[in-house]
């Protein structure tokens, strides 16, 4: 295995493509296996023309990883080719010292499946990973499919029966990372992708996570967040904030103010989900987001989550309806929800 020097947009060489040893596949080809680190100018025709079938809400964040990177998170790229010819590819994005990651886009061109490109990669991935002591990583597939099998021989374990998965590294997990110490208020920003479907896939916690974007108990947030930062361009949602636990990383809460476009001219929600282990911090929160708008707001909640409605209450938030049986939960109950407003 060897480093490829590269050229950054400043002139100066670096290293940031890794060549593996050649791989000799199920079909006695052999196989070469590059892993990119963005920012990688120099591979992005190669990697996204791989890619271009994902559509605008990824290849956006992709390019401009690749381009000049983005804030506070790696993307790693690994694709396997045969001669000039790039016939897999498996994407990574994750965040912190210790990474919380996502596995994103696994993909064999079909006419060379079963050849054992999707495993070579996966090794590769999982050798990394473990390499830089990664804590846990999340991905989406489909319930009990094959994938959902290959990926459970890498370690990886489903969360109920939603086809979400997680391969935690640290036997603690996550209790360890969800620790309980201090927290800090800031922006949101790109480097919480992976940190924020951390947050939203515990099964503990309130069960209306997002009005707006229909979360409902634990949950994915990878297309999520995408879908957010494309509203927040768009003008139509504002104030992205987290909570971040200082001592891990972590981000524990998260909150934002979004157009509801279910209604013409309809209102501004107010969106929020707090960890339950640091749920007394919701009311700084909510406060510190509201406060950023001067208009009136409206905000959800299952009529359980008693520590985001007295939150809310705190702020200046009063009932204004109860919807009875509303929805019915992952566990087959029917769920109340609370309309809140403040005016």
């Amino acid at each position: 295995m060897h480093l490829l020097p590269t050229t950054n947009p400043s002139g100066r060489e670096r290293a940031m493509v890794t060549e593996y040893p050649p791989l000799r596949l199920k079909s006695d080809e052999e196989a070469l296996l590059f892993k990119v680190i963005a920012p990688e100018p120099e591979w992005k025709e190669r990697l996204l023309s791989r890619l271009s079938h994902k559509g605008p809400l990824w290849d956006k964040p992709m390019n401009n990883a690749l381009e000049a990177g983005l804030e506070g998170m790696t993307m790693y790229f690994f694709q396997l080719r045969l001669g000039d010819v790039a016939v897999g590819n498996l994407t990574i994005v994750e965040a912190l010292d210790r990474p919380i990651a996502l596995l994103q886009h696994v993909f064999t061109d079909p006419d060379h499946r079963r050849k054992g490109i999707c495993n070579s990669m996966m090794q590769a991935m999982v050798d990394d990973f473990r390499a830089r002591d990664g804590r846990a990583m999340y991905l989406g597939t489909g319930y009990d499919t094959p994938p959902y099998h290959i990926y459970r021989s890498f370690g990886f374990e489903g969360i109920g029966t939603t086809g979400a998965m997680v391969w935690a590294l640290d036997d603690a997990y996550p209790e360890s990372y969800f620790a309980g110490g201090p927290v800090l208020l800031r922006p949101m920003r790109w480097g919480d992708w992976a940190p924020l479907t951390a947050l939203y896939q515990q099964i503990d916690g309130w069960d209306l996570r997002g009005y707006c974007f229909g979360q409902f108990g634990h949950s994915s947030y990878e297309s999520t967040f995408c879908r957010l930062q494309e509203v927040i361009e768009e003008g139509k949602a504002a104030h992205a904030t987290v909570l971040e636990d200082t001592t891990t990383g972590a981000v524990i809460g998260h909150a934002f103010i979004m157009q509801d476009e279910k209604w013409p001219g309809g209102p501004k929600v107010l969106e929020c989900f707090v960890h339950p282990r640091y749920e007394d911090r919701t009311p700084e929160l909510l406060s510190a987001v509201a406060a950023a708008a001067d208009t009136r707001l409206k905000a959800y909640a299952d009529a359980d989550a008693s520590g985001k409605l007295d939150a809310l209450e705190q702020i200046g938030f009063g009932r204004e309806a109860l919807l009875k049986a509303q929805y019915v939960r992952k566990d087959g109950r029917a769920a109340d929800v609370v309309v809140l407003t403040r005016r």
